[in-house]
């Protein structure tokens, strides 16, 4: 039986903050706050190590939480990084309107214990992984913004300083190559971030600059089910049903920027000469608008990924 399988009797809530990280334990109903840093956290969950019925729960908080996940590691204490939005949804549905960092670490141990069977466990990131991560969150920050710097420079009342916005320009354009040889060095020194490259490279619509970044934004890719990796990528058509109406469907959710990056992989799909590219005009041909196709290209970009992904990972394992 899994971690994910196991029953839990107890939970942990741990809202952090900064400075802080404020712990509920269900069991025993007590509330405590220590300093966020590793030798506090140490000692105040040093009492739960080793612990296979408990699990702790935090929510993602920009990077203050990893602390608090790295001595949850070290103890051997399930732990899970919630969805802020989910908790949020949780606690309203409490009827709760009052927030301070003991209730909302009371209602992270309650979610916990309510959601605890189904909720994955963390776990930490290979050392390659989480850079890679890294590095291409940045570059798309940098491609983002040398877009908004280039609309400026074509805006008429900033005619007087095109000159200034250009050499900005320039200077980001350098910084993303350089980030671009990067992420190509790190691909080539780890065999498994190469191979699970070149495996996505093989569907229709992802390339060179694609590629790293799905895996880096859906690690998942080659570990969950095809409806959950079109969930999470929010490519998943939900039903709007209700008595004997039947709703139009429409994909929501997931990852937001997974979405601009599967459709421009869609895009690219489309006017291929592969069998996306045929779907895609059968699509129309059908009488589906070009986006309602496009939605359907990106789906199945998403689905074959992770089915050849999935295949990869099968034989690793198998040789190990």
């Amino acid at each position: 039986m899994n971690s994910n399988q196991s029953e839990i009797q107890s939970a942990v809530g741990c809202d952090v903050s900064k400075d802080t990280v404020t712990l509920f334990d269900s069991n025993t109903g007590k509330t405590s706050t220590v300093e966020n840093t590793a030798t506090a956290l140490k000692a105040a969950l040093k009492p739960y190590a080793g612990c296979v019925d408990i699990l702790a729960v935090c929510e993602a908080t920009g990077g203050y939480e990893d602390t608090l996940l790295f001595v949850l590691e070290r103890l051997a204490i399930p732990a899970h990084r919630a969805d802020a939005a989910r908790v949020k949804a949780f606690i309203r549905s409490c009827g709760t309107r009052a927030k301070t960092d003991p209730i909302d670490a009371r209602h992270l141990a309650e979610y916990g214990l309510s959601h605890g069977r189904s909720l994955p466990r963390w776990q930490a990131p290979e050392p390659d992984d989480a850079r890679m991560k890294l590095l291409v969150m940045r570059r798309a920050d940098l491609v983002s913004m040398r877009t908004q710097e280039e609309n400026r420079r074509q805006a008429p009342r900033n005619r007087s300083i095109a000159r200034e916005i250009a050499d900005h320009v320039t200077e980001l354009t350098r910084r993303i190559e350089a980030l671009d040889k990067e992420i190509d060095n790190l691909s080539q020194q780890n065999k498994r971030l190469r191979d699970r490259q070149a495996i996505l490279r093989s569907v229709p619509g992802i390339g060179k600059v694609t590629a790293p970044v799905l895996l880096a934004l859906l690690p998942e890719l080659g570990f969950i089910s095809r409806k959950q990796v079109a969930s999470l990528a929010g490519c998943a058509p939900h039903p709007r049903d209700s008595g004997t109406h039947k709703g139009r469907r429409f994909a929501t959710g997931g990852r937001r920027q997974l979405r601009p990056l599967l459709f421009t992989a869609a895009m690219a799909a489309s006017h291929s000469k592969s069998e996306l590219a045929a779907s895609y005009r059968r699509l129309l041909d059908a009488g589906k608008s070009k986006m309602t196709a496009l939605g359907a290209i990106m789906r199945r970009i998403v689905v074959i990924a992770n089915a050849r992904l999935k295949e990869y990972e099968d034989a690793h394992a198998r040789l190990t």
